[in-house]
């Protein structure tokens, strides 16, 4: 069984660095494969607002600023 679209969420993966929108229960990351998925900045803040921005451009979270597109090391 699936959840419903409302309950999914945005979770990115911190070995790669991908947004994607994850079940709550999923643990692994759909591109690597890790099990490094957050679904929250450092700060508190819910990842909403990430799969509206294109991939190619900047990405820092509203509320601290962090950097989610910098220079990420090779996985």
């Amino acid at each position: 069984m699936t959840a419903d679209r409302a309950d999914r969420l945005t979770k990115v993966c911190d070995t790669c660095g991908r947004f994607r929108s994850y079940d709550p229960a999923d643990l692994f990351c759909i591109v690597c494969g890790y099990e490094t998925l957050s679904a929250e900045c450092g700060c508190g803040r819910a990842f909403d607002y990430a799969l509206a921005e294109p991939e190619g451009g900047g990405l820092h979270c509203p509320r601290c600023g962090k950097d989610w597109r910098g220079a990420k090391s090779e996985w």
